[in-house]
């Protein structure tokens, strides 16, 4: 563990970080309307030397519509991601994920019911009223559901029982949940309905709004603190009485990295929806390439959730071209494999 060098670790931020660069400029390129690469270099070059090319298509549809699809696809996945992998460090469960937790689900419940308060009061569901309050209404809803989970599951002298009671619980609660927001649908017009369902299932495509700074804000704070407590999770993976021994406040960092991880899990759900697997499959992934320590783990797995949601996204946005799929509905059926795998892999090593 210890043999693990800064060096090691940067290099390989900085190597997803040039991949991510490729699969963003790729991302602005291919759609319904194609930019050449050479004029997508163009055109950002411009703007960032302050020159507005007014009257360009293409300017406006790289600016006003892919870029910030892209910059709002790679938030989300890093978020996901992130809180995926602290989930399953945590729990030491490889099937522990935001969505199969319950925690995106109990955040698309607080949204939903702040957008219909918002509704009532005569803001718009998307948008109007304070930044923070749909970010807020969504963490709440994941801390909520946390918390019940918790509960639910109770306690067990054996990890693996109380691990496994924690998912069943997490399984139960969101669909429990799900039919909660189901009900909660049937109290909006017509009109807000279908931009509510697709939001459901895991979509980029809504005009990014003001709530974006702060969402932005509490996702890298977030993960941040969370890479903080990497040593400390890598200490709890080998048993939390050894642990204890070392000197690890267990109960402090558990709560912690669950407020944590549901905070940047309730953010990104808030302006995205409950996308599926992009926290189970991106671990696992990171972990094939770059080893389970949590210091190299965290950082990797931020950067890594970011481009595998682009390209799942640039997929849902050209497989029926000139239609759009929600990026949800992809990374289901890329998540939903890899969970059954994990599941009859897990029952055969038990």
């Amino acid at each position: 563990m210890n043999r693990l060098s800064r060096t090691k670790i940067l290099g390989a931020s900085v190597s997803l970080l040039g991949l991510w660069i490729i699969v963003a400029l790729l991302s602005l390129n291919i759609g319904s309307v194609r930019v050449p690469v050479g004029t997508s270099l163009r055109l950002v070059g411009d703007f960032l030397a302050g020159e507005n090319p007014a009257g360009d298509p293409l300017a406006a549809v790289l600016f006003s519509v892919r870029l910030p699809r892209v910059l709002l696809g790679s938030l989300v996945g890093a978020a996901l991601a992130t809180a995926g992998a602290a989930f399953q460090s945590l729990l030491r469960n490889p099937l522990a994920d935001p969505y199969v937790l319950g925690v995106s689900t109990g955040a698309s419940t607080g949204t939903i019911l702040y957008s219909l308060i918002a509704g009532w009061m005569g803001f718009g569901i998307f948008g109007g009223g304070a930044i923070f309050a749909r970010p807020l209404a969504a963490f709440t809803g994941a801390v909520l559901t946390m918390t019940a989970v918790y509960l639910f599951a109770g306690r067990s002298s054996h990890h693996s029982e109380s691990s496994q009671r924690l998912l069943l619980a997490g399984i139960v609660l969101a669909s429990f949940l799900s039919s909660i927001n189901v009900f909660l649908l049937t109290s909006m017009n017509q009109a807000d309905l279908r931009g509510i369902f697709y939001w459901l299932m895991g979509d980029l495509s809504r005009p990014v709004d003001p709530s974006i700074i702060p969402v932005t804000g509490l996702v890298f704070l977030g993960a941040f603190l969370l890479y903080l407590f990497s040593h400390s999770l890598n200490l709890i993976s080998m048993g939390e009485n050894d642990a204890l021994i070392l000197g690890i406040e267990v109960r402090r960092v558990r709560n912690w990295v669950y407020v944590l991880a549901s905070l940047i899990t309730g953010a990104v759900v808030s302006v995205s929806g409950p996308i599926a697997y992009i926290g189970l499959i991106c671990p696992h992934l990171c972990r094939m390439m770059f080893g389970s320590d949590n210091r190299i783990l965290f950082p990797t797995v931020f950067i890594f959730g970011a481009v595998f949601t682009l390209l799942a996204d640039t997929l849902a946005r050209t497989v029926l071209s000139p239609a759009e799929l929600p990026v949800g509905i992809v990374t289901a059926v890329c998540g939903a494999p890899l969970f059954i795998y994990l599941l009859h892999r897990k029952r055969g090593n038990q």
